[in-house]
């Protein structure tokens, strides 16, 4: 794979700003399970497993980020939470059924971000500032949610990709950090997912299945030239990182679904075995902080941008 384009990248990379890793915390088989087959199960045990995996990396090189964890999986697992906080990471809230907002109606999303944020907000104890949509589903047909997230008391929410995709993303929305004035009165401060300009396209850089897909030389480059002018937002979920067999019972459902249906199913698991090591490069090479801890310094510089929805 040919490399992008990217401006001239500086040597010193110790000078370089923080930039933020961010985990969406999810599991694989019962979001797949629910999204495909409309078969209703629990979270499974197997993202305790791999949310651990991150856990210990991120130990290891004294890295704290932001957990976007889902109502469900702290109904589920609460201890998991609370292990979570205990290292110091940021807690942040991923919905409650990873229900995207084009199938909501403002108060039904309302009522899904509420109880994901009492409950996680009781398990930890502490407040919650920030917000994640599922499926990054804040677009522009969805710009309302904007103004739900706000009124429920969150500082900022990080769910807009500024690129078109196939399934999300809000072309020509903000690159920067900044905060929203909200048709509402309220005002919330965005974090936009990371992109790059490739081929002459925009595109989604260093997260999800980007991180996979790519090979590391490419996303340490688009690294570099993203934090030349803003923090780089990194994110991932734990199934990424998910090697290992899914239960019988996935393969026994996906075996009704059409040839066509089935063939995309299989990038899911494409070159998971890397996720890891690539992860732990970037983190042995870039220095990070939670969300929160960016939008801090920003807001300690005062300047942070305004702009009008």
């Amino acid at each position: 794979m040919n490399s992008p384009s990217f401006e001239s990248i500086p040597n010193n990379i110790d000078t370089l700003t923080y930039s933020a890793l961010s985990i969406d915390v999810e599991d694989g088989v019962n979001i797949l399970m629910r999204d495909l087959f409309n078969i209703d199960i629990s979270p499974t045990p197997r993202v305790i497993d791999n949310v651990n995996i991150l856990l210990d990396l991120f130990s290891e090189n004294k890295i704290r980020a932001t957990f976007f964890i889902l109502g469900e999986i702290a109904s589920a697992y609460p201890s998991l939470v609370r292990t979570i906080a205990s290292y110091g990471h940021e807690i942040g809230i991923h919905g409650y059924y990873h229900d995207q907002f084009f199938k909501f109606t403002p108060d039904q999303a309302r009522e899904d971000i509420y109880r994901a944020k009492a409950l996680i907000e009781d398990v930890t104890g502490e407040r919650i500032y920030g917000f994640r949509a599922p499926a990054f589903s804040i677009v522009e047909n969805t710009s309302w949610g904007l103004d739900v997230i706000s009124e429920l008391g969150f500082k900022y929410d990080s769910s807009i990709v500024p690129a078109k995709g196939s399934r999300y993303g809000w072309p020509r929305f903000s690159k920067e950090i900044h905060r929203l004035e909200l048709k509402s009165g309220g005002s919330l401060i965005e974090v936009p997912l990371s992109v790059i300009n490739f081929l002459g396209r925009t595109i989604p850089a260093c997260g999800g299945g980007y991180l996979r897909y790519f090979p590391y030389n490419f996303t340490r480059k688009a690294f570099l030239a993203i934090q030349k002018h803003r923090p780089v937002i990194v994110y991932l979920h734990p199934y990424e990182l998910d090697t290992d067999k899914y239960p019988d019972y996935f393969y026994e459902a996906m075996a009704s679904l059409s040839l066509a249906r089935r063939i995309p199913l299989f990038f899911y698991r494409v070159n998971k075995g890397t996720v890891k090591r690539k992860l732990g490069l970037l983190i042995k090479e870039f220095p990070f902080k939670p969300i929160i801890n960016i939008i801090n310094d920003y807001e300690k510089r005062s300047n942070i941008p305004v702009r009008s929805l």
